[in-house]
């Protein structure tokens, strides 16, 4: 069991559980020699649990990532990075999914698609459950590129589900202006649409906006329902209070936390302003 799937390209610490029935600590050297012995990996730690690590099971996750191949002086890339940090730490970022959710070329999104209007058959659950996820990601996407070429994402909107960052409560906005304060103050953010039949629609302002996407995409909440997607909401600004960019020799070190379900690779085009598509992963 594992609660999220790291970068393959990465060099990550990741927890993981396995299922080894009724034992005691005795087996637990054991099982890191017989790690070490199969897995080209350093064993932190290892304890005895009662519960299996699910997915969705982790608070978030932390980055330490250099970037290279800069073409500008040492001194000149600082200088613009701190100042893009600055503007980030004050306005956090759109939560968008980054470019790996979708695969080569989108292909993930249109087979996703596919599914949804029932036009792909004999898929795997796994692959099938993946898809489907892609293509409520793009439209997720959708919406909060959207948010930002109508100047509202430094807003918060009546209808609005709004989310609570120290508690993760969610809560409808009736009181736009009111509730601008927390927004401003990082007490609180906008939600994005994941769609899906049970989804906790917004109403107003907002709710037009999401209905705006889904009408465009030409896909409907009844093909959700008749997939069993049932969908929710997505904090739509993250906050990234611990980022700093360092002189590394190598380029430059960006160091940043992510609530879980956020992207690295979105806060690090911020930084960098080039399509991480664009680069090569190895």
């Amino acid at each position: 069991g594992f609660a999220g799937l790291k970068d393959k390209h990465a060099c990550a610490t990741q927890t993981f559980s396995l299922l080894v029935g009724n034992v005691d600590d005795s087996v637990l050297d054991q099982a890191v020699t017989r790690i070490k012995g199969l897995l080209p990996v350093t064993v932190n730690w290892v304890r005895l649990h009662r519960n299996k690590l699910r997915l969705g099971h982790l608070l978030g996750n932390r980055f330490t990532i250099v970037v290279t191949e800069i073409d500008l002086s040492a001194d000149e890339a600082i200088h613009r990075a701190q100042f893009i940090v600055e503007g980030l730490k004050e306005k956090g970022v759109p939560n968008f999914f980054g470019p790996q959710r979708f695969g080569f070329d989108g292909d993930n999104v249109k087979r996703g698609l596919e599914v949804i209007q029932g036009r792909m058959h004999n898929v795997d659950r796994w692959l099938r459950r993946f898809l489907i996820s892609s293509y409520q990601s793009h439209l997720c996407n959708l919406y909060l590129t959207r948010r930002l070429e109508l100047g509202l994402f430094d807003s918060v909107l009546a209808g609005d589900i709004a989310k609570k960052y120290a508690t993760g409560g969610l809560f409808e906005v009736e009181d736009a202006a009111k509730e601008q304060a927390r927004y401003e103050s990082h007490e609180i953010s906008f939600t994005a649409p994941i769609y899906g039949s049970k989804m906790w629609a917004a109403s107003g302002r907002a709710g037009e906006l999401e209905r705006a996407i889904l009408a465009e995409a030409g896909v409907t909440l009844e093909q959700f329902s008749a997939v069993d997607v049932k969908g929710t909401r997505r904090l739509g600004r993250v906050l990234l209070p611990d980022l700093i960019v360092a002189p590394d020799p190598r380029g430059l070190l960006v160091r940043f936390s992510l609530p879980k379900g956020a992207f690295a690779t979105t806060v690090l085009r911020e930084i960098m302003k080039v399509d991480p598509r664009s680069l090569n992963p190895s």
